[in-house]
């Protein structure tokens, strides 16, 4: 079974739409449904905002229904300037940005394992850009920030959930993957571009994945 998180449904509709619909229901308030995508059994949920609502959801989701492989598929800010709105980014590495700690013990790299469901989305959608996801539990429309961020972490772009899933997957033992699209670029024209580009990009992640899930068997066993 896969686990499929967005943190708005717009983000994973086309997955829940487009599922054989087994089961749904309500976990910690949120809406999830569980159906059969392709060959592959899907557990579709979304609804949080921030690290802590990200964390307790997903352990929740895997306490209840022991998934083979976490996705999460969502929107962000980008750091680096070579990206646009519209943009794929594949998550290799995540940390958190705001917990600060004397050593690397809050950057959390993905495993081999990890790496299958990423290089499918790159045989589909060779676009997407693979890199550094960091993740805070505040909103950074500031460009000065934003390049000071860049400069600091070489990231790609900036969210405030990837580095919760990431670490809880791994703390779990289970793969992971996460697939963001640009929405703004973290200047003051984000609460904007993020209004304009919600609804032209967002629910491209899982529009993606939903391709290759129709064409391949993701779940891991």
């Amino acid at each position: 079974m896969l686990l499929i998180e967005s943190v708005f449904f717009p983000e994973i509709r086309p997955i829940v739409d487009s599922m054989l619909t087994l089961e749904t229901g309500e976990i910690m308030g949120r809406l999830f449904s569980r159906g059969i995508v392709g060959q592959n059994e899907v557990i579709a949920i979304s609804g949080f905002i921030g690290k802590v609502e990200t964390t307790a959801v997903t352990q929740k989701m895997i306490d209840r229904f022991s998934p083979n492989i976490v996705v999460l598929v969502s929107g962000a800010g980008a750091l680096d300037p070579n990206l646009k709105p519209g943009d794929i980014v594949a998550g290799t590495e995540f940390q958190e940005y705001d917990l600060i700690v004397p050593t690397k013990s809050n950057s959390t790299r993905i495993t081999s394992v990890d790496s299958n469901t990423i290089e499918h989305v790159q045989n589909f959608f060779q676009e997407a850009k693979l890199g550094k996801i960091i993740s805070g539990d505040r909103l950074v429309q500031n460009s000065e920030e934003r390049d000071e961020l860049f400069r600091n972490t070489s990231a790609l772009c900036l969210d405030m959930d990837s580095a919760a899933v990431a670490r809880v997957s791994q703390m779990n033992e289970l793969p992971f993957a996460v697939f963001k699209v640009i929405l703004d670029m973290c200047d003051e024209n984000s609460e904007r571009d993020f209004s304009v580009n919600f609804n032209r990009f967002s629910a491209k992640p899982a529009e993606i994945i939903l391709s290759i899930l129709k064409e391949h068997v993701l779940d891991i066993k």
